[in-house]
Parts: structure tokens; C-alpha cells; sequence
């Protein structure tokens, strides 16, 4: 396909170090990805554009996810991609999140996607054990990876969940970055000439209109000092959609309830002069978008089916999201076209227009 050749012909200039067959081997399997194949070595490989048979195609795949070389040579690919989308705002708005990708062995991903309109861009991901999740080692890793494929000159708003705590807002402000993260649990807070308290103290003042509560201390071992907002989001009149029985057995379902029903104290260390509690609001609410990111990459209904591997190394694990990213990154330049020639509205259910 021509967007294929464009993608090879755009990484042959800019990732020069990568051979020309190892990329070919790579936007081959990305093109499999793209024509439904589930993100497998199998499936990848059946579906290969090769002449070949089906035997060969699927070893070729197997040394492509085997091999060394490319193993070192992926975080090129990841330079170029935030060079592209990132290099025209100084201050990016990145979400950072963990997922299990490998739900019976606990393999985890840790990524970082870019805020744009409607859905999330990777920018980088790395997989991980199951022992290394949430760790500050690993999180340091993390970060120092980031920091390396960002372009120069760039100053991140890290936007993380209630998951990453004090160790790691201080590990992003060591980079000079700005972090927004959310309290949840239960938390010692200090507020300005107050005495300290447990954050759910503060959640019957919130309300649907964000509110600035202004400098404050969190956690009382190792005390961190930020700016505090509280709001109440209203509520969205969603429902259940699991089967009766499964609901009840479920223990995600009450979890996912119980978090949209809380209100939203959110902490970060940018100044409110800087960026008022509406704003920040909206900022964080952004980090939806890599959750619906996640659904795209394991997802068999919806979208590349990750899920359904089964390898049991991290090296090859990374290649595969390598592999999503690429499919990523393609058929988000064919929607900009799409978009640009309002072919959208033909891929409809409805007749909606202004979104």
C-alpha cells in the first residue's frame, strides 16, 4: 500500500542506522497488523504479503521479534515519532499510565501518549514484569528514556492517576517538568494554615465548579509541597452493561463506580497563576483518552488484539508495541486525510456533524 511505502521511505532518511531489509521485515508485519491480523507471531506471519509459505513467513516473523539489533534500534523509531508530534508545542500535555498486556503472567506495559483531540498518541512504551510494576527504579527508567527521545527544549505536563504517588511527582520535577496527578485513598493533606487532615475531609466542599484550595502539603511522612484543586464531576447516567451475574461477581465494576463517584482532589506543582482550577480540570480529564488508547492495542473486538499473545519475553513483548505503534501512527495519518476530505461522515452510524 502507498501509505506503507511513505512510513519505509520517511524511516530510511530519518532512522538511517536501521538496515533496509530489518525495516522491511517490520512495516510488513505492521502492514499484517493493519490488514486484521490479531498482534501475534502467528497470526502476524500467516497474514504476511510474502510468496512464500505460511511456515516461512511465520519464522520470518519470529527472527523479526528475535532480533538483537532491532532491539536496540526501536528507541530511533520512538526519537523520530515525538520529534514529529511533539517538536511544535514547547509544553506537551503527556498521560502516563501502567496496563497489564499479558493478563495471566502479569506482563505490564508503562506508557506515555500524548494528549490530542479525541484520542491519545503513543509516544513511548516499555514492557515490564509483573515485579518491576510501579516501582521507583522502574519509573526512573521510565522517565530518563522519555527525556531522551523527547525533542530539546521540551517542558511536559505529566498527567498520571491516583496509581503514582509523592516518590513519583518528585522524580518528574527533577526533570524540570510539571506533573498533575489525583489523591485518592486515604492521604494526610496540610493545607495553608491548617492542620493536617485525611483528604476525604475535603470531599463534602467539592461541587461541579472546580475549586482552588490553594498551597498544601501531601503526606505527612515525606511531605511534598503543591497546589491542591477539589471538584465534583457531574454525573454521566452511565450503566452496567455486564450481564447480571458477572456484575455481582466483579469486583471492577464496584471498583470503576466508586472512583467516578468521588470527587476529583487533584495536586500538581503548577502554580494557579499559571493554569486556574478550570483548567486544570480539564487538563486531567484528558487522561481518559490513554485508557481508550489501551482498549486500541488489546482489545480483539476493537482493536489490535495484543491480548491474545503469548510470548513470554519482554524484548519480543516490546517489539509487538512497536509494531502497534507504527500501525498507530498510520492509520491516524490516513484519519487526518479522512478528515481533511470529510470522508468521516460515510463511516457513520448517525448523522452527527458537529464531532
Amino acid at each position: 500500500m502507498r501509505d506503507i511505502q511513505i512510513l519505509q521511505d520517511t524511516l530510511t532518511n530519518q532512522c538511517p542506522t536501521i538496515h533496509k531489509k530489518r525495516l522491511h521485515s517490520l512495516l510488513l508485519a505492521t502492514q499484517s497488523s493493519l490488514d486484521g491480523a490479531d498482534l501475534t507471531l502467528t497470526k502476524l506471519g500467516r497474514s504476511l504479503d510474502v510468496r512464500t509459505t505460511a511456515k516461512h513467513a511465520i519464522k520470518r516473523v519470529d527472527r523479526l521479534l528475535g532480533n538483537a539489533q532491532l532491539h536496540r534500534e526501536k528507541d530511533e523509531i520512538y526519537k523520530w515519532h515525538a520529534n514529529l508530534i511533539a517538536r511544535a508545542n514547547p509544553c506537551p500535555v503527556i498521560l502516563v499510565d501502567w496496563s497489564d498486556v499479558r493478563e495471566q503472567l502479569r506482563y505490564m506495559t508503562l506508557r506515555a501518549s500524548i494528549a490530542l483531540d479525541g484520542r491519545a498518541v503513543t509516544l513511548y512504551e516499555q514492557a515490564f514484569e509483573y515485579a518491576q510494576y510501579n516501582s521507583p527504579k522502574t519509573h526512573q527508567r521510565f522517565l530518563d528514556k522519555l527525556d531522551d527521545i523527547l525533542p530539546l527544549g521540551a517542558t511536559p505536563i505529566i498527567v498520571s492517576d491516583a496509581g503514582f504517588r509523592n516518590t513519583w511527582f518528585r522524580q518528574v520535577e527533577e526533570k524540570g517538568w510539571f506533573w498533575l496527578g489525583r489523591v485518592r485513598g486515604e492521604v494526610a493533606i496540610k493545607l495553608h494554615r491548617q492542620d493536617w487532615q485525611c483528604n476525604k475531609v475535603l470531599y463534602p466542599k467539592a461541587n461541579a465548579k472546580p475549586a482552588y484550595l490553594g498551597t498544601c502539603q501531601l503526606a505527612r511522612r515525606s511531605p511534598l509541597a503543591c497546589h491542591a484543586h477539589l471538584v465534583k464531576q457531574a454525573s454521566k447516567g452511565r450503566k452496567v452493561q455486564r450481564h447480571t451475574r458477572t456484575s455481582k461477581k466483579h469486583t471492577a465494576s464496584r471498583l470503576f463506580a466508586k472512583s467516578a463517584n468521588e470527587p476529583w482532589l487533584l495536586v500538581t506543582n503548577i502554580p494557579n497563576d499559571t493554569l486556574n482550577a478550570i483548567q486544570i480540570t480539564r487538563l486531567y480529564a484528558k487522561r481518559m483518552q490513554i485508557e481508550e488508547a489501551f482498549r486500541d492495542l488489546k482489545s480483539p473486538a476493537y482493536g489490535l488484539a495484543l491480548r491474545h499473545n503469548r510470548t513470554r519475553c519482554i524484548k519480543r513483548l516490546n517489539i509487538l508495541l512497536l509494531i502497534a505503534l507504527l500501525a498507530e501512527v498510520l492509520m491516524w495519518w490516513n484519519g487526518l486525510i479522512a478528515t481533511k476530505a470529510k470522508w468521516q461522515y460515510d463511516f457513520q452510524a448517525n448523522t452527527i456533524k458537529h464531532r
